[in-house]
């Protein structure tokens, strides 16, 4: 057996909102690992062009691709409902959807829940038909099946303003708290692939080139060898139960993590994972809209972004006020 997984954010810039942070993960049964680039592996089922998608097949590419297209929210939970059903989950509603994918790590106590973070009722899928979702899983089962491959898992880390202000507190730095949230994935992705070959591709953290430290600081009982550390990618062996070759090797289970920009584009994990964080934000950001439209008649939605975000939190600070909600619960300090 061995993994091929992607991790990937959504949400790294804005004022307002989650970061979310996704990882997706296929195994193969049998056989080597195939490169991270599955487009042509998998076509026809799988298209990396939202234009292209004919047949009912599934887009895979860079959320932010998928997002703009014309399908918006749509192309998102095809896809990413579709790889869900595929592996036998089929959440009803937003909160079950996070019951289906959510990382639960020990929590900061100062970032409790916020009042339009629970409960999520969300009812799903929300743009996409349910026969849209049954299609893509289809696709997705026989073009994984195609190639020896099958759902592995899907996970999300969603970190809230007040849980991301208190990591940066803790941190004095966002890249580290992203990587902080990433880690979390990485260890979930470690947990179902132990004993085998894996191999991780992640979008570069910030411009970051360098994890070493931060790879052996996250996994202490875990030997981290850096194979490559450019400005093109950075490239890492990790070894339980320390440094190992040959037969060895395979023993213990090789992990290979490649770091790089816009790693959406050649991996297909990766790509994935971006587009289940996009659709993680954008549910919560329908939340979190809603919760202050039921407020503050005729409230116009945000994005959470540049100048719109200040333009949110002055239209909505009388009702803030009213409600007890602080300016860190909903306002990132970076």
């Amino acid at each position: 057996m061995g993994i091929l997984a992607g991790i990937d954010e959504a949400g790294y810039g804005p004022h307002l909102g989650p970061l979310v942070v996704s990882a997706a993960a296929m195994e193969f049964a049998a056989g080597p690992i195939l490169e991270p680039d599955l487009w042509a592996a998998l076509a026809p089922h799988v298209s990396k062009q939202p234009s292209r998608r004919a047949g009912g097949g599934v887009v895979i590419c860079d959320s932010k691709v998928a997002y703009t297209s014309g399908g918006r929210l749509a192309t998102l939970e095809r896809t990413v409902l579709g790889f869900l059903a595929a592996a036998g989950q089929r959440p009803r509603t937003f909160a079950e959807l996070l019951d289906a994918v959510a990382v639960r790590p020990v929590a900061d106590g100062r970032a409790a829940h916020a009042p339009w973070e629970t409960p999520q009722t969300i009812a799903l899928p929300v743009d996409a038909s349910a026969g849209e979702v049954d299609a893509a899983a289809e696709h997705l089962v026989q073009g994984l099946a195609g190639i020896g491959a099958r759902p592995a898992g899907l996970w999300v880390n969603a970190a809230s303003a007040a849980r991301l202000n208190g990591l940066i507190d803790g941190r004095r730095n966002k890249a580290g708290a992203l990587f902080t949230l990433a880690a979390d994935l990485l260890g979930e992705i470690l947990r179902r692939g132990a004993g085998a070959p894996i191999h991780v591709m992640m979008d570069r953290h910030g411009g970051r080139r360098y994890y070493a430290d931060l790879l052996s600081g996250a996994f202490p009982m875990t030997t981290v060898e850096a194979v490559e550390e450019s400005p093109a990618q950075s490239r890492y062996r990790l070894l339980h139960g320390g440094p190992a070759t040959g037969d060895a090797e395979a023993a213990v289970g090789a992990v290979t993590l490649t770091v790089r920009e816009r790693c959406e584009e050649c991996s297909t994990a990766t790509a994935l994972a971006s587009m289940a964080a996009k659709y993680v934000r954008e549910l919560a950001m329908l939340q979190l809209n809603a919760y202050f439209q039921s407020r503050v008649p005729g409230l116009r939605p945000t994005a959470g972004y540049g100048l719109d975000a200040w333009r949110f939190l002055d239209d909505t600070a009388a009702a803030r006020a009213a409600a007890g909600v602080p300016d860190a619960a909903i306002l990132r300090s970076r």
